[in-house]
């Protein structure tokens, strides 16, 4: 985000959030019910060896924080589990095979370096789920104040899910990303996100525009963050309904994500020749939303 209050803010590209600036509205979407491999795995108590049990479309979740989250939320969906070899006594892997117990769930003790092949900071758990969390922004229902973030090309999984943790916190009702040349609801997004996967659904979009204009006509307005802007986040009043876009992490919005953009803007700092990182910029546009918000109550 270039082009500050301090100066121009830095119209730099670089490797970690280069005009990271295009707020998207937040959209009070439901999670849709979706299970990728509905009848035909093995039963939950089934002694058959994980390589017969796994489907490649489940999800891989890793990290203490997302795999309890998980399991509290959809724990319904845990079909599958995998445990590092050596860890069962540790007070966290207790209470988890507790919760897996408690929901029938199949667990298998495998070695640290195949959870490392999944997920290199597994924490020594991995969980398989045959639920997505889809956002179908066409059918969501909306309220009063709504959030959503479009992410034009982030590529790196850290990034998503650091944005993903946020847009939890900050009750953001969707996010919506490309299908090509972005990254997906992997391993370690899940970990990162600390169990934000389960509470914010994505839409993943092979045309990234389209979204917009079914969304304007539910009354968002688009923002997006990009160091070609003129006006800075704290100089915008932010309407009821917000779409807040972000660009990918070296190249920004692109030319065609910024047309359907109503209005560009940018992050105020001190050097020209830099950038915040992605995840950064998407929670400094949130927060300043909401505090808009909560002051006009």
């Amino acid at each position: 985000m270039k082009k500050s209050s301090f100066k121009n803010l830095a119209n730099k590209k670089t490797s970690n959030a280069k005009s990271y600036s295009k707020p998207a509205g937040k959209p009070a979407g439901k999670f849709q019910q979706r299970s990728s491999q509905p009848q035909n795995h093995a039963p939950r108590n089934s002694a058959t060896s994980s390589s017969a049990v796994i489907q490649k479309s489940w999800r891989q979740i890793t990290g203490v924080h997302a795999v309890k989250e998980a399991l509290k939320i959809h724990g319904e969906s845990i079909k599958y589990a995998l445990v590092q070899k050596g860890t069962t006594t540790q007070q966290d892997t207790q209470e988890i095979l507790k919760l897996l117990k408690d929901q029938n769930v199949k667990f298998e003790e495998r070695a640290e370096n195949d959870l490392f092949k999944i997920c290199p900071s597994h924490q020594g758990l991995v969980l398989f789920s045959d639920f997505n969390p889809s956002f179908d922004y066409t059918t969501a229902g909306w309220d009063e104040q709504s959030l959503v973030v479009a992410l034009d090309g982030v590529e790196d999984p850290h990034n998503l899910g650091a944005i993903l943790r946020t847009s939890w916190l900050m009750n953001v009702k969707g996010l919506i990303i490309p299908q090509d040349r972005a990254v997906g609801l992997t391993a370690t997004v899940h970990k990162v996100a600390c169990g934000g996967v389960e509470h914010v659904p994505v839409a993943r979009i092979n045309n990234f525009s389209d979204p917009f204009a079914k969304l304007k006509e539910a009354g968002f307005w688009v923002y997006g963050l990009s160091h070609k802007a003129k006006k800075t986040i704290y100089e915008i009043d932010y309407p009821e309904k917000v779409i807040w876009v972000l660009g990918a992490e070296d190249k920004g919005l692109r030319v065609p994500t910024e047309r359907v953009c109503d209005e560009l803007v940018c992050i105020p700092q001190l050097s020209p020749d830099a950038s915040y990182n992605v995840s950064v910029a998407t929670g400094m546009a949130l927060s300043e939303t909401t505090r808009q918000w909560m002051s006009k109550k």
